[in-house]
């Protein structure tokens, strides 16, 4: 069955949540005016009822009497009465990923992209870490959810120092001292149970499987409920599905995904959109006549590479692999570098831009993410495989890495290759934007204190990066002095992902912007599943 959430919204991937009676949706809705706030609908009402004070908010959570809704907003972790009323502050929360909230009152939640799950009352009080992370490392605990004792949780664990010898996976803590469970390495992202089962996402379905809340253990084979049909965040590891526990499932398919390239003059009026569903990652060939794209091309979560010539209005699809993505070209413009992923495993991989030749991969690692090339053969990457989102450059003429003494994802080089811009991600810091001397020394110049994906102008003067509000911001830089203006609006965005999403956006040589965005007018479409747990039983 699918419903309609209310009209001229939209909503983005996995920002909604099913009350624990299985009678109320709580979800995120992007405006036709680009600004989000939370929003609740009964599933037995055709309508939807804004919640005031909520703007910007992300990853709703239920209160177990269904009565109250938890969310994050402007740093913080915050709740409100799902009928509305006044918000509550509880703690400080600068990049939210999760929360779970048990009988007791307790809240288990993240307060940042990076580093251990923490618990507060929900009356209040002081947040204190509730798992722990090894000495010095930058793993990132996210996407709890408390189990029926209200004692222990799930979590996923992202981000591990290699020498932890359980890695990445999903976990199960507890809110007595005690040391985490490992429940699987195979699995990442966000998890649910209900009726026995471990519910999750693996190769872009929706599964089940038996898991025994008491001995914390999967058993059985994992049964697919919806296949085909998920994928994960732009911004995060999260998938878009929620389930009540009374059996009602909802989730988010990939081929109603209502986003497009859409394209806008440097005042905010838009111009035009490219005609092709299912495109994301925008990278503009240097000379501006072709743009590379992440293409879902048969709108089920497995995405190709494709370069859309904007002259002739056509697209050629360069891989074939189903996994490809973040496209960016070398400067001059006859190849394109993306990252291939299986499983756990990457490689970074370069292709002809006009698909003469096949691709060849150029590094290989376990989770890297491609950003920029510079005009000498430098290819900026981020970098996972020791925990921390680190920024490290590839030399193409002599292939060293050289790893970078900051956390850094988004890079950037100046057009001259002299900076590096990068969204700072580390120390809990919410997103803010700087600049470096490439290849060093100097000083590091803050160019904001909150944004992310900040791309260069082509003559190199200006910075731009996308507000947490989704607004387009521009700074002056003079790269002599290595100074920057004060940041001001360029206009307001509707943006798929204002943070961390590695550029849903790029501009073109002569100055028009290209954006993965919302429509204007556009009413999200929800799949709701009943008794998907009625049919486990027969496996």
């Amino acid at each position: 069955m699918q419903w309609q959430c209310y009209a001229n919204n939209s909503i983005g991937s996995g920002l909604f949540a099913v009350s624990p009676d299985g009678s109320h949706v709580a979800f995120v809705a992007v405006g036709a005016d680009g600004r989000s706030s939370l929003w609740v609908r009964a599933l037995s009402n055709p309508t939807a009822q804004p919640l005031n004070g909520t703007d910007e908010a992300t990853f709703p959570f239920w209160s177990p009497e269904n009565r109250r809704i938890g969310f994050f907003a402007d740093g913080k972790l915050k709740i409100v009465d799902a009928a509305g009323g006044a918000v509550e502050i509880l703690s400080d929360a600068l990049i939210g990923r999760g929360g779970t909230w048990n009988t007791e009152g307790t809240i288990v939640f993240a307060p940042f992209i990076a580093g251990p799950l923490y618990r507060i009352s929900a009356d209040g009080g002081t947040a204190t870490p509730v798992t722990t992370v090894r000495n010095g490392a930058g793993e990132a605990h996210r996407w709890p959810f408390f189990l029926p004792d209200g004692k222990h949780f799930l979590y996923f664990k992202d981000w591990s120092d290699p020498a932890d010898p359980q890695g990445n996976g999903i976990y199960a803590g507890s809110l007595e001292p005690s040391q985490s469970k490992l429940i699987s390495s195979e699995l990442a992202g966000n998890v649910a149970f209900a009726f026995g089962n471990l519910l999750y996402v693996r190769d872009r379905s929706l599964v089940a499987q038996f898991f025994n809340p008491d001995r914390l253990e999967t058993s059985g084979p994992a049964v697919p409920i919806a296949e085909q049909e998920l994928e994960k965040a732009l911004a995060s590891t999260q998938s878009g599905f929620a389930v009540s526990q009374n059996g009602e499932l909802v989730f988010q398919s990939a081929a109603d995904a209502p986003t497009r390239l859409v394209w806008f003059d440097a005042g905010g009026k838009e111009l035009g959109q490219l005609s092709e569903a299912g495109y994301k990652d925008p990278s503009f060939s240097p000379d501006g006549r072709f743009v590379a794209v992440s293409s879902d091309d048969e709108h089920n979560g497995k995405h190709f590479i494709r370069v859309y010539d904007l002259a002739r209005g056509i697209s050629t699809r360069l891989t074939n692999g189903g996994s490809e993505e973040f496209p960016t070209w070398t400067r001059d413009g006859k190849e394109i570098t993306y990252v291939a992923t299986a499983g756990k495993s990457s490689e970074i991989e370069t292709i002809a831009a006009d698909g003469s030749a096949p691709p060849h991969a150029i590094l290989k690692g376990a989770e890297m993410f491609p950003s920029s090339w510079s005009a000498d053969g430098h290819l900026a990457f981020l970098d996972l495989a020791k925990g921390r989102p680190y920024l490290t450059v590839y030399s193409s003429n002599d292939h060293k890495v050289t790893q970078l003494p900051l956390e850094g994802p988004e890079a950037q080089f100046s057009p001259d290759g002299k900076w590096i811009a990068s969204t700072e991600s580390g120390n809990g810091v919410h997103g803010s934007v700087f600049v470096e001397p490439f290849p060093g020394p100097g000083a590091r110049v803050q160019i904001s204190s909150g944004g992310a994906q900040p791309r260069w102008s082509r003559d190199g003067k200006r910075i731009f990066y996308i507000a947490p509000d989704r607004k387009l911001m521009a700074v002056s830089f003079d790269s002599g002095k290595g100074s920057a203006s004060a940041p001001h609006v360029l206009f307001q965005t509707r943006i798929v992902a204002p943070d961390f999403a590695l550029f849903q956006y790029d501009v073109a040589p002569d100055g028009r912007f290209l954006i993965n965005s919302f429509p204007a007018s556009y009413s999200s479409p929800l799949t709701l599943l009943t008794g998907w747990h009625s049919l486990l039983k027969q496996r």
